[in-house]
């Protein structure tokens, strides 16, 4: 049994971390845990939505999502950061990191296709392209808990945390050059 602000330790075949018994939310490990805030894209566009609708999916289309500012407000040194899903019922889908381009005043997500179904209601479905997709190693240690960290050192740069793919909200962060030692 753990003290309310102890934290539990979590083995999973190379993936072990100290995350925070007491709190719920998406953390990245730093020199404490760090609180990561969702963020929402401000501006959403597409290329290609009205033949992809037309073609009834033959015809994928592009969709690319900007988030505000030219940096995430939470930064991490260059390395593997730890990124902890504390205490949520569930995931929408697989955690997975993505890098995010870097524009003028903004971040932006390469959405890569998206395939649109002509039906009442419409169906829009985009994954996040691959070629921006990070390589990370998952554990799962308690039922309500996962752990995520690439598997190999993050450059400097503009990431996020996905729940899922086919979703545009995120966990933004940015990865800063490692300082003198």
């Amino acid at each position: 049994m753990h003290a309310q602000d102890e934290p539990a330790l979590a083995k999973n075949e190379g993936l072990t971390a100290e995350y925070p018994m007491d709190r719920a939310g998406i953390f990245i490990q730093s020199s404490q845990w760090i609180l990561i805030t969702g963020q929402t894209p401000a501006k959403t566009r597409s290329s290609r939505a009205i033949a992809a609708s037309f073609s009834y999916g033959l015809v994928p289309a592009k969709i690319v999502s900007e988030y505000d500012g030219e940096h995430a407000p939470i930064r991490v040194e260059a390395g593997q950061p730890t990124l902890c899903i504390c205490h949520l019922i569930s995931l929408p889908g697989d955690p997975v990191i993505v890098r995010l381009h870097p524009k003028k005043q903004s971040r932006e997500l390469d959405g890569g296709r998206m395939i649109v179904y002509p039906v009442v209601g419409g169906s829009k479905t985009a994954d996040a392209n691959k070629s921006d997709l990070v390589p990370v190693d998952v554990s799962h240690p308690d039922p309500q808990v996962w752990l995520v960290r690439s598997q190999s050192p993050l450059e400097p740069g503009e990431y996020a945390l996905m729940l899922g793919t086919q979703n545009v909200y995120i966990y933004p962060f940015s990865v800063r050059p490692s300082g003198p030692k």
